[in-house]
């Protein structure tokens, strides 16, 4: 990485009074004689200078080292951001203030808003807000919300568990300002095409027809009332602790919202509403059989044919529960030799991968795995089912605000306590086409033996 230009010009002119500092020093060494009074007085000046350049140089070198740092983490994480690091708010100085103990002093109102503790917490988070993608931050005087600081961020949704593994895997977008309704055009019936019987006659004309698909605004949030004196006097960050608890139930909400939302009552309309399910009934089959109706492989090929002769489109990715794909990994054929083995080399594997309690899981066939905690376990049974969707994650379209953050200590303050709020809004349409997702479900899902 080529070093910044600022470090370069402090380097250079350090080297010049370090020059000087020599110099000043060779008339004194060849007379064998202690410095006189100017000669001192000079030679504690440049050595007074040299100590800021050194302190200046070594500030700048442990940011751009900050900002190498963060830019691989975000690029592992696919977050974009243009200001970085934060200027206010600090992962690696344990003086940095605190993010939420300045959200609850810039939330007083009245005679309590006029200190200079609250006004000195306005000004921070102010300062604090970055200009990063997707961010939908609205500053609303007392109370108002704030996004919290890039790397608060990055720590929460590495922590989130369950995570939004089938969330991540979405067609997403950022979700306007000022909607009420995501809509997307639709053509119903398409036009025709036909033989023309004779020259000069009339050719085939069909009117083409077209309709809408469209998803509500669901709001997602949550809230924790804390203690003043845990967030004043904690010995610990106690940001952290809030943040990155609302946010992995935030995440883990909207997950489950996009696999199950009723489409009612403010929910999304999840995956569960709009699959063309395969009936995969026979008793805790084997993964791979010569009896189709027993071999799990068949009903997942199935599944994906399905999605072939429905939009004219492959399939890309299978989702199922983590005990499945545990199950999955831990059958073996009439020779004790494994289905799906580990990544490498092998002969005529059903499937490559390795364990993993979420996310990217390996291969089963031809198609990517992901396996998602958020999957039910009963979602189709009373009592011991999980299902597998089998999809085109190109159709699933997702759009989201930024989380948000805000801090109030009204009504709560003759308790001394503060509510803390996440909260955000998304729009979800996975009907775009409907046979874009395929779900395989049954008795043959039922709690691995």
């Amino acid at each position: 990485m080529p070093e910044n230009s600022l470090i370069t010009a402090l380097r250079e002119a350090r080297d010049a009074k370090q020059t000087e500092l020599d110099d000043l020093l060779v008339k004194p060494t060849e007379e064998s004689r202690s410095l006189t009074e100017d000669e001192d007085t000079r030679f504690e000046e440049i050595r007074t200078e040299l100590a800021d350049f050194d302190g200046q140089i070594t500030k700048l070198v442990e940011n751009e080292t900050r900002k190498a740092e963060a830019a691989e983490e975000r690029k592992r994480l696919g977050l974009t951001v243009v200001n970085e690091p934060n200027p206010v708010y600090r992962r690696d100085d344990p003086r940095s203030p605190s993010f939420f103990k300045d959200l609850a002093f810039a939330a007083r109102t009245g005679a309590a808003a006029a200190t200079a503790e609250v006004i000195e917490a306005r000004d921070r988070l102010a300062a604090s807000q970055e200009s990063r993608a997707g961010d939908m931050t609205t500053v609303a005087g007392a109370g108002g919300e704030f996004a919290p600081p890039l790397w608060l961020v990055e720590d929460f949704v590495a922590l989130a568990r369950p995570g939004r593994v089938t969330a991540d895997l979405c067609n997403g977008m950022t979700l306007p300002e000022g909607v009420s309704t995501v809509n997307l055009p639709k053509v119903s019936t398409g036009t025709a095409v036909g033989v023309q019987q004779t020259q000069n006659t009339a050719v085939t004309d069909t009117a083409m027809t077209t309709t809408s698909v469209s998803s509500g605004i669901t709001t997602l949030a949550g809230q924790q009332i804390v203690s003043l004196q845990l967030i004043q006097q904690s010995g610990i960050p106690f940001d952290r602790v809030v943040l990155q608890d609302l946010a992995k139930a935030y995440a883990a909400q909207l997950d489950t919202q996009v696999l199950y939302g009723s489409n009612s009552a403010g929910q999304l309309n999840g995956l569960v509403n709009t699959t063309n399910a395969t009936a995969f009934t026979t008793t805790q089959p084997a993964v791979a059989s010569t009896t189709n109706a027993a071999s799990l492989y068949y009903a997942v090929a199935k599944a994906e044919a399905a999605v072939w002769t429905s939009i004219f489109q492959p399939a890309n990715a299978i989702v199922m529960h983590p005990r499945r794909w545990a199950w999955i990994l831990g059958s073996v054929d009439g020779n004790a030799r494994p289905f799906v083995i580990p990544n490498g080399a092998a002969f005529n594997p059903a499937g490559t991968g390795e364990g993993t309690p979420q996310g990217f899981a390996g291969t089963f066939g031809d198609l990517d795995v992901y396996v998602d905690p958020n999957i039910s376990i009963t979602a189709n049974s009373t009592t011991n089912q999980d299902e597998i969707y089998v999809l085109r994650r190109d159709e699933l379209w997702l759009w989201e605000t930024a989380v948000q953050s805000a801090s109030f200590d009204a009504t709560y303050a003759d308790q001394l306590s503060l509510l803390f709020r996440v909260h955000g809004y998304a729009a979800f349409i996975p009907n775009r086409y409907l046979g874009a997702v395929q779900s395989i479900r049954g008795t043959g899902l039922v709690t691995p033996a």
